[in-house]
């Protein structure tokens, strides 16, 4: 990496104005001096709750799945911190980083971690495009193809909560050895640490209520203007950048016992907070990579001796071995991680048994409880499904995909009947091909009006990144022996199917 990755000016509305280009050489200057954030008082995050349904097929009391997918609900929360704290948090990301990387190349678990690094397909190619889950569950399905074992099994693990039961006293000993600092922190790093643990926030729905009649808000030339906004949902097209000035924090928002402090488990204020940290913020990630270090070198260990395979996405882990050490890797890991004071969850934790039959392994799933095996199941990786032989996408996946699309062409019949546009009862089929069909799948430059001259397109900056085809045809084309394109070829037949009236 190099000195440009950390400084990062984005245009989130927050407390204050948001940096620009010609606050590099100062920012630079204040983030590198560890004196000055030694001492550095950092602003409240701003907290907001995202909400996901979720489809999930129930297991009957035999561990068999029931036909009917319940709804449910999956809740994240995010916190987003101030644009010069964002910066500091990305400056030590990135020193924690590199320490990180020197540590598991002298290790050799490079292969095994692989959220929030970069890890280039082919390292020998400067232009080599970064692996992302499409190969990483790719070499999961390879090793186990590729195996001379009569049985295998993939055991999925899952940690319960990971960002927020992040043990405080246990992160900040892993700091200190990613580090080699010995006893303490040095200063500079243990007032990022101190804030990353005990940190204070603003709920984005109580700022935005007190600030609403008079957002801060950017043109397209730049000029800034307060606007009433009415709704949270409209502060992007608004062209929000800050919802108060820096100095509003006094009277507006301490004044109204706005900011809300994560130091105490409860509002008596008398049990200390002692672990958890906030997930959103740039140095979130590599803390909680830092923080199995230990765990992930303990199990690549014993799988390597096992001629096994170890694999750790964030809080996601698979093991692959001979069936016969089912019952021994499920006790290590749980050991293991009950080391770093922190835990599985039970009903997320699968076993798929692969069995070779006539030169080609079938999987099922095996019930826990019963040990009994469940036929014509698959192993689910990473938004991926594996039968021993070929890959699928995820199946919940591509349901959400169609549900989105449904929900689109639904949400232009409604608009095209009851909305105030000039073309009533139509529906902009242009908008929906570009988000759900193949025509809309090619990656490739924006144009935009000429400033100068309206009736003149120029190429933009900026990127149209596909939609979900794109993902599927990506995946189609460098994972063997796959039926993707198999599944998605319907995708323009159903499409206009849905936009029947």
């Amino acid at each position: 990496m190099n000195n440009k990755d950390w400084f990062r000016l984005k245009r989130y509305p927050h407390l204050g104005i948001p940096l620009n280009h010609t606050d590099r050489n100062w920012v630079f200057n204040y983030v590198k001096d560890p004196n000055r954030i030694k001492t550095h008082a950092f602003f409240p995050f701003i907290h907001k709750t995202l909400i996901q349904r979720k489809f999930r097929k129930e297991k009957n009391i035999d561990g068999s799945r029931a036909k009917l997918r319940t709804p449910g609900k999956k809740t994240r929360h995010i916190y987003y911190a101030n644009h010069l704290d964002s910066n500091i948090y990305s400056f030590y990301a990135q020193k924690l980083s590199s320490f990180y990387e020197q540590k598991l190349i002298e290790l050799k678990l490079e292969e095994c971690i692989t959220a929030y690094r970069r890890i280039q397909l082919n390292p020998l190619q400067n232009k080599s495009r970064n692996k992302c889950n499409i190969d990483f569950a790719s070499e999961v399905f390879e090793f186990i193809k590729k195996s001379e074992k009569t049985e295998l099994v993939a055991i999925t693990f899952d940690i319960e909560s990971f960002f927020d039961n992040l043990d405080h006293k246990f992160l900040k000993r892993s700091w200190r050895k990613m580090l080699g600092s010995g006893k303490d922190l040095p200063g500079d790093h243990y007032n990022v640490f101190r804030n990353i643990t005990k940190f204070s926030f603003i709920e984005e729905c109580d700022i935005f209520n007190e600030f609403k009649n008079h957002i801060i808000t950017e043109t397209k030339n730049k000029d800034q203007k307060n606007k009433k906004v009415h709704k949270r949902k409209y502060l992007k097209n608004k062209g929000a950048i800050a919802f108060c000035n820096k100095n509003s924090i006094g009277e507006r928002i301490r004044g109204k016992n706005l900011i809300k402090n994560n130091k105490y488990f409860d509002k008596t204020k008398t049990s200390l907070r002692n672990k958890g940290i906030p997930q959103g913020s740039p140095i979130s990630s590599i803390l909680a990579n830092i923080y199995l270090f230990d765990f992930d070198h303990e199990i690549n260990t014993l799988i390597n001796q096992l001629r096994g395979l170890y694999r750790r996405y964030s809080d996601n882990m698979v093991v692959v071995c001979d069936a016969k050490f089912e019952q021994e890797v499920i006790n290590l890991l749980n050991f293991e991680i009950s080391n770093c004071n922190l835990n599985f969850q039970t009903k997320k934790t699968q076993v798929f048994l692969f069995q070779k039959i006539n030169n080609r392994y079938h999987c099922r799933e095996k019930n826990l409880n019963t040990s009994s095996l469940q036929s014509n199941t698959k192993f689910e990786y990473l938004g991926f499904s594996f039968d021993g032989m070929y890959t699928y996408l995820k199946t919940a996946s591509l349901a959400t995909y169609y549900r989105k699309m449904k929900r689109s062409i639904r949400r232009g019949y409604f608009f095209s009947k009851f909305g105030n546009i000039k073309n009533k009862h139509e529906v902009f089929k242009r908008r929906l091909y570009k988000k759900y069909t193949y025509l809309g799948a090619s990656r490739r430059r924006k144009y935009q009006r000429d400033p100068l001259d309206s009736n003149r397109w120029v190429i933009s900056t900026k990127f149209d990144w596909g939609n979900y085809i794109s993902y599927a045809k990506m995946a189609g084309k460098f994972i063997p022996d796959n039926k993707i394109n198999k599944q998605i070829k319907n995708h323009w037949k159903k499409l206009h199917l849905l936009l029947k009236p």
